[in-house]
């Protein structure tokens, strides 16, 4: 389901630095906080930035606050973590859709790369209070970029970290990580492209449902600029018309991350093209 997004003013009210180069910013915005789900995200409008306006995906929600965990990586995401305390700050938000939950007594794994960990702190609440067995599987390049352990260990998840140099957890992949366990009954995936592609192959391969977020560039984030369109199957839900050329007969079509995501089932991505 897309959330309908709101405007509203939204003041800072915690900063911490989680990691190098890693942040978790806290905001008052009640009516944001009030609607957001598992993968949503938001928009914000920086002062002092000639630009659109930043999504990043919403980490925690509780009462009248919500976070947002990011990586500082470049000149938006710099001003950000700067951001002065209660400044307030023009967000639009909750945007996107959200992922599904499965029936109760199922098994799930969350595979999940470096800073992908986002959409799961909410996920990860609503499957334990759905009874929805629940294991994350978390890998990092190193043990200075693993972030979200600690809180979603602390919403009760079982929770298993590997990293590429063997600095914490086991050295392996996070989906190397996750063939090891029992097959669940549904795989959710967030991260790098690579790792999304190996996970909803594996996933298919197996005939496990899986659900990805989608990490595209955004420009607009509200699906009028067509600059984060992704191929999927011909006749998918979240298919759009997106114009086509004479005479093409191409066998995919197009969905905006931005508006028709970032939620997408693994068998409706071709990632090939």
């Amino acid at each position: 389901m897309v959330s309908t997004p709101l405007l509203e003013a939204a003041e800072l009210i915690s900063r911490e630095r989680v990691a190098p180069g890693f942040w978790c910013l806290g905001f008052r915005s009640p009516e944001i906080a009030r609607r957001a789900r598992p993968a949503h995200y938001v928009a914000i409008d920086l002062p002092g930035t000639f630009s659109v306006r930043l999504p990043l995906g919403i980490w925690t929600a509780r009462d009248d606050t919500f976070t947002l965990l990011f990586r500082e990586w470049g000149e938006r995401t710099t001003r950000l973590a700067c951001i002065a305390d209660h400044e307030p700050l023009s967000i639009i938000g909750p945007l996107g859709n959200e992922f599904s939950l499965p029936d109760t007594g199922k098994r799930a794994v969350i595979v999940a790369g470096g800073i992908g960990v986002v959409p799961f702190w909410l996920l990860v609440r609503e499957l334990l209070a759905a009874k929805v067995r629940t294991t994350v599987v978390l890998g990092a390049r190193s043990k200075h970029m693993l972030v979200g352990v600690d809180e979603l260990r602390a919403l009760g998840a079982e929770v298993k970290i590997c990293t590429d140099d063997g600095s914490a957890g086991t050295r392996a992949t996070a989906l190397d990580l996750a063939r090891e366990l029992a097959p669940p009954d549904i795989f959710y995936g967030c991260g790098p492209p690579p790792l999304l592609r190996a996970l909803g192959e594996h996933a298919n391969a197996a005939g496990i449902p899986c659900q990805i977020s989608m990490e595209e560039t955004f420009g607009c984030s509200m699906g009028t600029c067509w600059g984060c369109v992704v191929p999927i199957r011909r006749g998918s839900p979240q298919a759009v018309g997106y114009p086509r050329a004479t005479n093409e007969k191409r066998e995919y079509d197009f969905a905006r991350v931005c508006v028709d995501g970032t939620v997408f089932w693994s068998r409706e991505i071709l990632w090939n093209r």
